[in-house]
């Protein structure tokens, strides 16, 4: 049962354009059909009604054409009158009787009578009961015309009826189904053409496109409509699209500084030390300020945010523009150098760092403030992960301010020998 269900599902569904096609077709047909039908139909009884009155419109000629002969008996001159008639207004038998009733004459004779069975059925239909008409020489009935109706002229005209009517009905076809297609083009047009933005949008999220006007009213209404739909829609999405953006920014950079903060830090240190090609050349500089509680404690903390904003710019002016600087925290930044080929390299960016903050910072009640930095510094060349690079960059600012300041490499220098590692560290 479910796999006839199935194969029922998966049979395609019939197009509006052969839908309404077949719609039409059906129409047109039972149209022509009942037209056909019935057209027919009254054309028998219309012609049923015309051979009756020619019938007696002929037996009453006859009538008038042969008392003479009948009241004389002459059968021959009544024959000869019947023939002649006969030539011209087609009927099917004619008997002349006497005055006794007796046959005369008849016409055709009976070796004469050649009708089809088809046309003896039409015969019967169109002339179940033979004209009687009498035959009077002033006011004496002198005979009677007997007359049965002939259907081969009425075949022959009803068969030219049907040609015609044949014929007619079949280009009123061609004209209605043309009339029809033209009809349908524009109601299949504007359709279409909604559908194929409303596929594109639901497909690509293209909600720039828009569904042109229609040439049918309804369908130029629902245009418009689905139109301002699709504004709606896209003004949802961009302002659904900046608000992402913003909320993704929030989470990756610190409100107060707008730097990248510790998360979008340590991710872009995982991408860079996944790369074979920058891996070697990456170095952490993690910087802290020097006595920075005590410029809360004094002087509050807006004036402690107004100072970690300067820290903040001053560090991104002193670095390269490939160089990333975060906010880790409190008074923590962190930098991230690349293309750093030696420890050297990585120690002169330091210092340039220290030098950024030997300004005193201003305050907006012109207060100054000194503000000194620690920093330590891990090349990724000397450590196995971004974790153990930020941790032993840690531990050596803190080496370096309990010392007093200044910078210092990670602990992984300290078994060097004295003179290399005081090479390569640098005291405020």
């Amino acid at each position: 049962m479910n796999h006839v269900n199935q194969k029922s599902e998966q049979k395609p569904l019939p197009t509006l354009r052969k839908s309404l096609q077949r719609i039409y077709l059906v129409i047109i047909v039972v149209s022509l059909l009942f037209s056909g039908i019935s057209l027919s139909v009254l054309s028998m009884f219309a012609l049923r009604s015309y051979a009756e009155n020619n019938l007696q419109l002929v037996a009453t000629t006859i009538s008038y054409s042969v008392p003479q002969a009948v009241a004389t008996g002459d059968a021959d001159s009544v024959t000869a009158i019947l023939q002649e008639i006969g030539s011209k207004a087609e009927f099917g038998h004619a008997r002349i009787l006497d005055p006794q009733g007796h046959l005369l004459t008849r016409w055709p004779p009976p070796d004469d009578d050649k009708h089809h069975a088809a046309s003896q059925l039409v015969s019967q239909w169109l002339f179940p009961v033979p004209v009687n008409v009498p035959i009077m020489v002033g006011q004496q009935q002198v005979g009677q015309v007997w007359l049965t109706g002939s259907a081969s002229r009425v075949l022959h005209y009803l068969s030219q009826a049907m040609k015609w009517l044949g014929g007619s009905l079949l280009v009123t076809a061609m004209l209605a189904f043309w009339l029809s297609h033209r009809m349908h083009a524009g109601i299949l047009a504007g359709l279409q053409n909604i559908a194929s933005v409303a596929h594109d949008v639901r497909r690509r999220r293209a909600f720039s496109q828009r569904v042109p006007s229609s040439s049918i009213a309804e369908l130029n209404k629902l245009s418009g409509d689905f139109n301002s739909l699709l504004d709606e829609l896209s003004d949802w999405q961009n302002k659904l699209q900046q608000e992402n953006d913003t909320l993704a920014h929030q989470v990756r950079h610190d409100a107060l500084t707008g730097l990248p903060n510790r998360t979008a830090f340590e991710q872009e240190l995982q991408k860079q030390l996944g790369n074979p090609q920058t891996a070697s050349q990456v170095a952490v500089l993690f910087i802290d300020g020097d006595r920075f509680k005590e410029v809360n404690d004094h002087y509050g903390h807006a004036a402690g945010d107004c100072v970690l904003a300067a820290m903040a710019h001053r560090l991104r002016n002193r670095l390269r523009k490939d160089d990333l600087v975060a906010r880790l925290g409190g008074d923590e930044f962190a930098v991230l150098l690349s293309s750093i080929e030696n420890g050297e390299q990585a120690g002169r960016v330091a210092e340039n760092v220290i030098e950024a903050m030997r300004e005193p910072i201003k305050l907006e009640d012109g207060t100054l403030i000194a503000q000194s930095l620690s920093v330590g510094v891990a090349l990724a060349k000397n450590h196995s992960s971004g974790e153990a690079m930020i941790a032993q960059a840690d531990a050596a600012m803190y080496h370096i301010k309990e010392l007093g300041g200044g910078w210092y490499f990670s602990p992984s220098f300290w078994g060097q020998p004295p003179e290399e590692a005081l090479k390569q560290r640098g005291r405020a």
